[in-house]
């Protein structure tokens, strides 16, 4: 059996669930820690380029089902597949939509 990651989406915690830690955590939907961005020898200046790691991190995470469904739509266009313009333009929105879902806007 292949063992499951923790449930999404992934979130940053809350100061409650940081314990006193400086930096960025980040919890699974079962409130679970994932990951953090700390580095034990980062300076308190450091502190926005963890965050901006935490962010990409979960971004990547939080996104990823919906990129590779684009991608696989994406792959059907390349192979010629025979689409009706409605599928053309359904499949061309949930393309943007992840694009942008990704970029964070």
């Amino acid at each position: 059996m292949t063992q499951q990651h923790t449930p999404l989406p992934w979130r940053f915690a809350t100061k409650e669930e940081q314990m006193g830690y400086i930096g960025c955590h980040i919890m699974g939907a079962n409130g679970r820690p994932v990951a953090s961005t700390v580095d034990p020898l980062s300076l308190p200046g450091d502190l926005l380029e963890d965050k901006a790691n935490a962010l990409l991190i979960l971004q990547a995470v939080n996104t990823h089902e919906e990129l590779l469904a684009a991608c696989k739509l994406a792959l059907r266009f390349s192979m010629g597949d025979h689409l009706s313009q409605q599928e053309v333009a359904t499949y061309t929105d949930q393309l943007a939509e992840a694009i942008a879902k990704a970029r964070g806007t």
